[in-house]
């Protein structure tokens, strides 16, 4: 028979290995009003699921399941170590006396280490906190940068049907507000407002901004930022500095030039880029039609005899035959 195990032995030996410092690496690295999300490495200890915590209320949690492939360059490590954790728009009745901390921990919860912000983790319950209490919470958004001469993104409040409004900044300029209504596809499919896209036109803009590195803010001060893939630094031609405030003009940014052809020059745009492209094309030619009938309404019998000389589909695409 196998020799029985001291409970109070088994009782110690889990103190023990709960109290020993775990090694890892990681943190959060980007920080959304609606969203935290980052890595965690930690060759001793399978960690599973990072909690958002108010003392001992559970704000959110997600798991540690995320592809982070610059992680795993860097460290050399095999794995999924990311994690994304949404945050709610609302919170319930929370006691503020307990910081807010964020911890991963193994499956049955016994090991645990405390994450923090990377670059700023002496800060990171005083940013949580004032994050938790703003009227901020909620919000989640993409800058997708500068592409046919504006600046594409979406950023909306999750479960809320309101546009929302952010922020252009730049450094030693004074914020510019952006409102989020235009129409954006694939939003929906991740329960989010279609109407949250945004497009601002650098022409628009202050000369002073011309060549200045931008960025979008959830908040004027600039404290959050919406996550860009990379750099979006303005051009330092004339055209900037026609106005004070970004104008929405998804027609005039959308031009083709250089003489290429549209067809390949739409197969090199994003898709959701080229649907609103699409859109437009499309009912600038339905207003086209109507001002063509329009015209032909008040033709002279001259002009009439011309048009029934024309192919029946193109009388037909004018309106002069039913």
């Amino acid at each position: 028979m196998p020799p029985k195990r001291n409970p109070l032995k088994r009782f110690l030996g889990l103190l023990r290995q709960k109290d020993r410092k775990i090694s890892y690496q990681g943190g959060v690295d980007t920080l959304q009003p609606g969203q935290l999300s980052g890595w965690v490495v930690a060759p001793d200890v399978p960690l599973h699921e990072v909690r958002l915590l108010v003392g001992p209320h559970l704000i959110a949690r997600g798991e540690i399941n995320k592809p982070r492939q610059d992680v795993c360059d860097t460290l050399g490590w095999q794995g999924l170590p990311g994690f994304s954790v949404e945050l709610p728009s609302e919170l319930p009745l929370v006691n503020w006396q307990g910081s807010p901390r964020l911890i991963a921990l193994s499956a049955d919860g016994r090991q645990q280490v405390e994450l923090g912000l990377i670059g700023r983790r002496q800060q990171t319950a005083e940013v949580l906190k004032a994050l938790l209490q703003s009227d901020l919470l909620g919000l989640v958004g993409h800058c997708d940068g500068l592409a046919m001469g504006s600046i594409w993104g979406w950023a909306c409040r999750r479960g809320q049907q309101r546009s929302a409004q952010i922020w252009l900044q730049a450094a030693g300029k004074v914020p510019v507000p952006v409102p989020c209504h235009l129409h954006r596809d694939g939003l929906q499919a991740i329960n989010l407002p279609s109407h949250s896209g945004f497009v601002v036109d650098p022409a628009a803009l202050p000369q002073e901004w011309a060549g200045q590195e931008v960025w979008l803010s959830f908040d004027q001060q600039g404290q959050f930022r919406l996550p860009q893939a990379e750099r979006v630094i303005l051009p330092a031609g004339p055209g900037i500095g026609a106005g004070v405030m970004p104008r929405i003009q998804p027609t005039a940014s959308l031009t083709v030039g250089n003489n290429q052809p549209t067809q390949e020059w739409l197969t090199e745009v994003p898709e959701d880029l080229r649907h609103h492209w699409q859109a437009l094309e499309h009912f600038r030619l339905h207003l086209d039609k109507i001002e063509q009938q329009l015209d032909a309404r008040d033709q002279t019998p001259k002009e009439a005899k011309q048009l029934a000389a024309l192919p029946k589909w193109w009388q037909r695409l004018l309106g002069g035959e039913s």
